[in-house]
């Protein structure tokens, strides 16, 4: 049997890194594979450090990590302030974990760190159910994320009772101006398959590319996603059934 996707060109949008990171999973298939970010993320401008501080940590019950990026950027913070003693990192190792789905939960196991709380649904409601009870008793959460989306997370915990404290650790950087060559193809109608993995992403995608989308067949990573698509004019062609890449890689299947 042929790989799923030979002959084929698919376009990812994501962070280069993350990009980067997806890229063997498609070419396994034996798709060609273009990468054209239509955001970057970078460190926070500054974290205060007193939301750091091991007296900080140790006075919190749960933290939350809603991307591969929050916990990436928040451990290097950690380790970066550690530098001056407090043994932050080894104080984390002590605190429950959650994270949003299967991504984020190997960005933390690839360094070191076991997330007890996983939910089914890959999202803020999600995240949001497994943790309700939590919220009821009280407990003190805190929050990584970047300094964009949604608050429904921090809303709904702390309307169930929650302490809940936010940390922005990353920040989302617009591409001003996309790749030629795949401005090119992508009017051409010569890539198959764009993949969508956020709300952001989608804006991006719709702001670098325009009419363009029409060309390309638009996966979501989640019915979220696939919204944001649709408002902007460009329904997608297929929402995952599972918010992942391999997610997305499964759905292309059934295109």
């Amino acid at each position: 049997m042929s790989p799923l996707l030979t002959g084929k060109t698919v376009l990812l949008t994501r962070p280069r890194r993350q990009a980067e990171e997806s890229r063997p999973l498609f070419e396994a298939e034996g798709a060609k594979v273009l990468i054209q970010p239509v955001q970057e993320i970078l460190p926070a401008e500054s974290i205060p450090p007193e939301s750091i501080s091991p007296e900080a940590l140790s006075a919190t019950d749960r933290v939350i990590f809603s991307s591969a990026n929050g916990v990436f950027f928040f451990l290097a913070a950690l380790g970066k302030a550690d530098r001056d003693g407090g043994g932050r990192l080894d104080r984390l190792r002590k605190i429950p974990l959650a994270t949003v789905g299967p991504g984020t939960e190997r960005e933390l196991t690839r360094a070191g760190f076991r997330a007890d709380v996983v939910p089914r649904l890959h999202s803020a409601e999600g995240m949001a159910d497994a943790l309700e009870d939590e919220a009821r008793r009280g407990c003190r959460f805190l929050s990584i994320r970047g300094d964009r989306g949604r608050k429904v997370l921090q809303q709904r915990l702390a309307d169930a009772g929650g302490k809940v404290a936010e940390l922005s650790v990353y920040r989302a950087v617009e591409i001003k101006k996309p790749d030629g060559e795949i401005v090119r193809l992508i009017d051409s109608g010569r890539i198959d398959y764009t993949l969508v993995t956020s709300s952001a992403t989608a804006a991006g995608a719709v702001r670098l590319f325009g009419k363009g989308l029409c060309n390309t067949k638009l996966i979501a990573i989640s019915p979220l996603t696939g919204s944001a698509l649709e408002a902007a004019g460009f329904p997608p062609d297929c929402v995952a059934a599972e918010a992942t890449v391999e997610g997305m890689l499964e759905a292309l299947r059934y295109v």
